[in-house]
């Protein structure tokens, strides 16, 4: 039985689910199981997904009506088998062939540890470069201090985890109440009160683009990092509030700003 998992959560993926499938194959790690959850899609996906099914060690999974976000990632994290995953947005790819080996052995020598992040990279839909996001932390560094400093800048300050141990999820799954900060929530649940590990390599490339989630999740920001303050015991007084609503703002301008940029050198092309 595969060890590792990728979990694929879709709908409408057919423009970039292939990419993340090659950069799977391309993958030193032997033995990965791929599941993908097709959020009954009405484009190529299915057919995508048919040409790799002999190619890949890939599990299917059709959903019959189109689920909410949340309830589609929670559905694909239920289909979870392996000792270790990871989950993959369909328009990301690994951008390291080493990346899954990298966070297995890691994972394997730390067996205390919930999770392993990693660098990233930001690229266009065509897959130029944009910017690399080097985290410049240590080996080890804490889970509550990443939550308490992305509450501080209004940023994930964990990243994307490249590789997650099963037993530390439990049955733990995405909560309903966040929509743009869920990546930061569940990855303080994961690890609160522990040490997380990082890899100083950019691992998993993450796409910007037009239909990226997040510029319609922007508005939800502010409110839902007070509700974290909420969930994590942060005590938060009339001028973090302040403080919050402000950098909040500057990280909105900021995240338009790039869009704009992605969009400049994608034209560019």
């Amino acid at each position: 039985m595969a060890q590792f998992s990728v979990l694929i959560p879709v709908y409408n993926g057919a423009n970039f689910l292939a990419e993340a499938l090659q950069s799977i194959a391309d993958q030193t790690l032997d033995d990965v199981q791929i599941v993908v959850s097709d959020n009954a899609s009405t484009d190529g996906t299915a057919q995508i997904l048919e040409n790799w099914q002999s190619r890949l060690n890939l599990r299917i999974i059709t959903q019959q009506e189109t689920l909410p976000m949340q309830a589609h990632f929670n559905a694909v994290l239920d289909l979870v088998e392996t000792e270790f995953y990871m989950l993959l947005c369909h328009d990301d790819y690994l951008a390291d062939p080493d990346a899954l080996r990298l966070a297995r052995d890691a994972l394997i020598r730390a067996p205390d540890i919930a999770a392993v992040y990693c660098d990233l990279l930001y690229v266009t839909p065509q897959r130029r470069q944009l910017a690399q996001r080097s985290f410049r932390r240590g080996h080890l560094f804490s889970a509550d201090q990443a939550g308490a400093r992305s509450l501080s800048t209004a940023r994930n300050q964990f990243g994307i985890p490249i590789g997650i141990r099963r037993a530390s999820l439990g049955d733990l799954r995405y909560d309903p109440r966040f929509h743009y900060a869920m990546d930061v929530d569940i990855s303080w649940a994961l690890s609160r009160h522990q040490d997380v590990l990082h890899i100083p390599k950019p691992l998993i490339a993450n796409r910007y683009g037009d239909m990226n989630m997040t510029w319609a999740l922007l508005s939800k920001a502010r409110d839902e990092y007070v509700g974290l303050a909420q969930k994590y015991g942060i005590t938060m007084g009339p001028v973090d509030h302040l403080r919050l609503r402000v950098v909040n703002f500057l990280v909105g301008q900021q995240k338009r700003l790039f869009g704009l940029y992605q969009v400049l050198v994608s034209w560019r092309g």
